[in-house]
């Protein structure tokens, strides 16, 4: 088999940004769990999904209060944070009608 060439090759940020998470619901995963998937996806240009349930509105703006040490007060329950890191889920799942809502 004959190797690709390089210039055939898609970069990286490309092929990142169809990276897609499924939905699992608030409940299912822990809020942390849902928050580094989104931390995550956000810092590589891919979407994560926030399932039923939603999200902390907390989570919509970018994060400002991160300390030297990857710390923020506004979640403390995270580390390896850095300032202008998103939790936010670019894909906002409601519940569906099956619940009866």
């Amino acid at each position: 088999r004959q190797p690709v060439p390089l210039g055939e090759v898609e970069d990286a940020v490309s092929i990142c940004s169809r990276f897609v998470t499924g939905g699992m619901s608030l409940g299912a995963l822990s809020r942390e769990a849902h928050e580094v998937i989104a931390l995550g996806m956000n810092r590589v240009g891919g979407m994560s999904n926030s399932g039923e349930g939603g999200e902390d509105p907390l989570r919509y703006k970018p994060l400002q209060d991160v300390d030297e040490d990857g710390h923020s007060a506004s979640f403390p329950h995270l580390q390896g944070l850095r300032n202008g890191d998103s939790a936010t889920s670019a894909t906002k799942q409601v519940a569906s009608g099956r619940f009866g809502v």
